[in-house]
């Protein structure tokens, strides 16, 4: 029979205290870590929508996050990641299994393009000043919808490769049916500097990308461009961030620009963000950020978004 050691009660009392299980004779462990959020946020754009006027709104986030690990007796280590947002509803859940093969994650997990590229710098208590992601939203459908991604990594040196593939969801009625998303990417290191590459594809759809992130000492940069096709209309994207050490906190910027052509024109998107974090120390961190976005439709009707927001996150 293995002994089991409960390293810390504040699991017992759910205190989110990181408190951890270690199994005496192995290398198996449970580990529960956490965040929480409490602020104010205003959000004021033209959609009409709920929560769009512009009022100041209370804010509040919970999340849990489990990591399981474990190691064969032939050294292979396996293990698991869940993250529950507000719990107890579930978000994300995934499992790997990693050797010198490399390692294998089937689940709610990064495709291999999002794995690869460089995201800029964010920030806010609701992300206020995050107007963009790394990957275009065209290609979340089939793994929002099943949940299942699995991707391969080997790394060697400074370098990563990455191979991925996401369900499709096949119901038998177009107007639901998903193909299966295939992606590649890479990325390397080379002293302060890194360069992610990838590529992701669905059906006709394609994006390609490339990021380089810098690190300057005090100070941080990161640059990213996409380009591909959306459904039968070219898509390109670009964006950066800019990082500086200020008054013991981190004060960041970013700056995306990005047009899609469909039938009629283009659609323009130009937004920006500035934020500031400071560490209260013991995992508290308070944050303020402010953010911009302006969107011109192909028929010339242009709608702005502006947002603001403060308060502490708090990781345990």
């Amino acid at each position: 029979m293995k002994n089991v050691l409960f390293a810390s009660t504040a699991l017992v009392a759910f205190g989110f205290a990181g408190a951890a299980f270690a199994e005496a004779h192995s290398s198996t462990s449970i580990t529960l870590s956490g965040m929480g959020e409490i602020g104010i946020t205003s959000t004021d754009n033209d959609s009409g929508g709920a929560n769009t006027d512009g009022e100041l709104e209370l804010h509040n986030d919970v999340d849990l996050r489990w990591a399981l690990v474990g190691m064969t007796d032939g050294g292979i280590s396996f293990g698991a990641n869940i993250d529950w947002d507000e719990a107890p509803n579930e978000e994300d859940a995934s499992v790997f299994i990693s050797g010198s093969f490399g390692t294998i994650t089937v689940g709610d997990t990064d495709s291999a393009y999002e794995s690869a590229m460089i995201e800029i710098a964010t920030g806010g208590i609701v992300d206020e000043a995050a107007f963009y992601e790394s990957e275009y939203d065209e290609f979340t459908g089939a793994g929002d919808s099943e949940g299942q991604t699995g991707r391969y990594d080997i790394a060697f040196g400074g370098t990563t490769l990455s191979l991925s593939y996401e369900n499709g969801n096949d119901t038998g009625v177009a107007a639901t049916t998903d193909d299966e998303v295939y992606g590649i990417g890479a990325s390397f290191t080379f002293g302060t500097v890194d360069l992610g590459l990838g590529y992701i594809t669905q059906d006709d759809d394609e994006i390609a990308g490339i990021s380089a992130g810098f690190d300057l000492g005090q100070a941080g940069l990161v640059i990213a461009y996409q380009d591909g096709e959306i459904d039968g209309f070219d898509a390109q994207n670009i964006q950066g961030s800019v990082t500086v050490d200020f008054g013991g906190g981190t004060l960041g910027a970013n700056y995306v620009v990005s047009e899609e052509d469909d039938a009629v024109g283009t659609n323009d998107q130009t937004a920006y963000g500035l934020f500031y974090n400071y560490s209260l120390g013991g995992g508290a961190t308070f944050t303020a950020a402010a953010g911009y976005e302006e969107l011109e439709d192909s028929a010339g009707v242009t709608t702005e978004d502006t947002r603001f927001g403060a308060g502490i996150s708090m990781a345990f």
